[in-house]
């Protein structure tokens, strides 16, 4: 065990990660940050920095499956996780907009959704101006609220803020060391492993979007999920924040004032839903549809977890003996969520009283279509891993592209095998954490598994989600003797 004993270990460096460590520092706390990737790497740093507290349809949904103290409860909690983020923003003179930001009903069906949204979020104390004229927007629509002055924020300079903050504050963060066991030992001294080093700390916060540790089964109460994002130019008036709603689900449009527009969209389960490049020109197309001269330069996906109950999870792991803390479930709003996650563990572990609506939400329980959905969910993901062998058939590995990959029988098994940068690789295509067949991701070039939403690189290292060992190297067989093709 490495003598010396740190108060926390916080395992992440997103929003969540961040925030809590600084608020530990300035509590006192001597805090260490393990972060597998670099800061800015992971799920934050890949989003479309839009801090805002319009959040879609949520009040809607909150309204039918929660009580209306959990709603209000919901409002308070990211009124405190955006005004944090705003002082920060301010306080350490970093570059952001502040704009209005719409929920917008972008099909005459759609409209419905926006008066329930109107009345559900007025219950729970978030006032939204319902738009009187349609002309107010600069394209078609069918209904639309507005919450004014909210944030667009480039995402790796909020989370460079954060970290040189939490630095000054006397927080360590260590960058490129992936967690890979730890050993929890309540009440005394537990263990934070990496590939490179141990960490040693009174108490551990795993703000790691999933937690890593199997205990209290939220890799069944939560759907790990992706957003396919677009980013480009536009000559034209730049939009403010629009959510638009429709049959294919929501889109968000930022527009910076540099003329830089980013939309967001197409969620769907992870592993799932066919090719996310072609999932990105859906994005463009509905982007196009209220910026009509936009052009694309570059497409991501970003990855989060929405939970069974309509609100996310924070708070004390079950069976980790009060020294393992976690945040996971934000449903694609993990900025304002996030901080308020790291306001609710800093106060808990400093032995500050909490917010009255962490007490709130602390107390909720799932109601019964909550877990049905959860239910729901997690047949289809266990279905991904019987369905994963009868989708398999021989391929020709000759014809592979750059940048495809495929999942195949051989004499050693299911071997997952992808082209890129003119390497052939083999690895396994079993997921080390859940058993599922991944899924090849021609966006990301990543191995995605449709169960637990872990992820792996092309050489089977660890990207993200729940999993802590890397898919194993293989055999390719059959591979082409000729240059690859494009």
């Amino acid at each position: 065990m490495p003598s010396d004993v740190l108060d926390d270990v916080v395992v992440g460096a997103g929003v969540v990660g961040l925030t809590t460590a600084l608020l530990l520092a300035r509590g006192g706390h001597r805090v260490v940050v393990v972060t597998a990737e670099p800061v800015g790497g992971g799920s934050s740093g890949r989003s479309a920095g839009v801090v805002s507290q319009l959040h879609g349809t949520a009040y809607r949904r909150l309204q039918s499956e929660t009580a209306r103290k959990n709603a209000a409860a919901y409002r308070a909690m990211n009124a405190d996780g955006f005004a944090l983020l705003a002082e920060l923003l301010t306080s350490t003179g970093t570059a952001h907009e502040r704009h209005d930001a719409y929920l917008v009903a972008s099909r005459p069906d759609g409209a419905a959704r926006i008066d329930d949204e109107h009345l559900a979020a007025s219950r729970a104390g978030l006032r939204l101006e319902k738009l009187q004229r349609s002309s107010e927007l600069p394209f078609p629509h069918h209904g639309a609220l507005v919450l004014s002055d909210q944030i667009l924020v480039e995402p790796s300079r909020l989370l460079s803020a954060l970290a040189i903050a939490a630095t000054e504050a006397g927080v360590r963060i260590v960058e490129r060391e992936r967690v890979v066991d730890i050993r929890v030992r309540p009440h005394d001294v537990s263990v934070v492993e990496t590939g490179q080093n141990e960490y040693a700390a009174r108490h551990v916060v795993l703000a790691t979007g999933t937690p890593i540790l199997d205990r209290g089964l939220y890799a069944l109460k939560t759907a790990a999920f992706r957003m396919v994002a677009v980013t480009g130019t536009a000559s034209g008036p730049g939009l403010p924040i629009v959510t638009a709603i429709g049959s294919g689900g929501s889109t968000t449009v930022s527009s910076a004032g540099a003329g830089q527009v980013t939309a967001v969209g197409q969620a769907h389960a992870v592993g799932t839903g066919g090719s996310e490049l072609h999932q990105a020109d859906r994005v463009e197309e509905a982007l196009r549809r209220m910026v009509p001269d936009f052009e694309r330069t570059d497409a991501w996906s970003g990855q989060d977890y929405r939970p069974f109950n309509p609100i996310g999870f924070v708070g004390l792991l079950p069976r980790g003996g009060g020294a393992v803390s976690f945040a996971s479930g934000f449903d694609g709003w993990g900025l304002t969520q996030g901080a308020a996650a790291g306001i609710r563990i800093s106060r808990d572990l400093l032995g500050l009283e909490r917010p009255a609506w962490a007490t709130t939400i602390g107390r909720r329980f799932t109601r019964v279509r909550s877990q049905g959905v959860g239910l729901a969910a997690d047949v289809r993901a266990a279905s991904e891993l019987v369905s994963g062998f009868r989708r398999l058939a021989p391929t020709d590995l000759p014809l592979l592209r750059v940048g495809q990959g495929v999942v195949h029988r051989t004499d050693d098994g299911l071997v997952a095998t992808s082209l890129t940068g003119d390497v052939l690789r083999s690895v396994s295509a079993m997921c080390t954490r859940a058993g599922g067949v991944v899924v090849w991701n021609d966006l990301e070039t990543s191995w995605d598994c449709p169960v637990c939403g872990s992820r792996f690189d092309v050489d089977g290292s660890v990207l993200e989600g729940g999993a802590r060992g890397p898919l194993r190297a293989m055999p390719t067989p059959g591979a082409p003797e000729t240059p690859a093709r494009r």
